[in-house]
């Protein structure tokens, strides 16, 4: 439990930084949509809630973020958030 807590608090944290910023590189992995499928991870929002991305750029931002979520973040839910993201834009 308490080294899931850090894993969770170092994940946040590291998000957190770069709110406020634009980013629109290659190495984004902050945007709408990847805020919404961490907000359904960590069972803030619900998945019928969930703002898919608009094109492949928004969806590999969900990407970057989805391989530094926390192992244990990755619910039934979540990963079901992650699906319907890629089916979004027909991947």
């Amino acid at each position: 439990m308490v080294k899931e807590t850090e894993q969770d608090i170092k994940f946040l944290l590291k998000r957190s930084m770069k709110a406020g910023c634009c980013n629109f590189t290659a190495e984004r992995d902050t945007g709408i949509s990847s805020n919404s499928i961490v907000a359904i991870a960590y069972g803030f929002d619900d998945l019928s809630e969930q703002i898919l991305p608009k094109d492949l750029s928004d969806f590999n931002a969900c990407k970057k973020m989805w391989e530094q979520l926390p192992e244990h973040r990755k619910t039934d839910e979540a990963k079901q958030a992650f699906s319907r993201a890629a089916r979004a834009i027909s991947i």
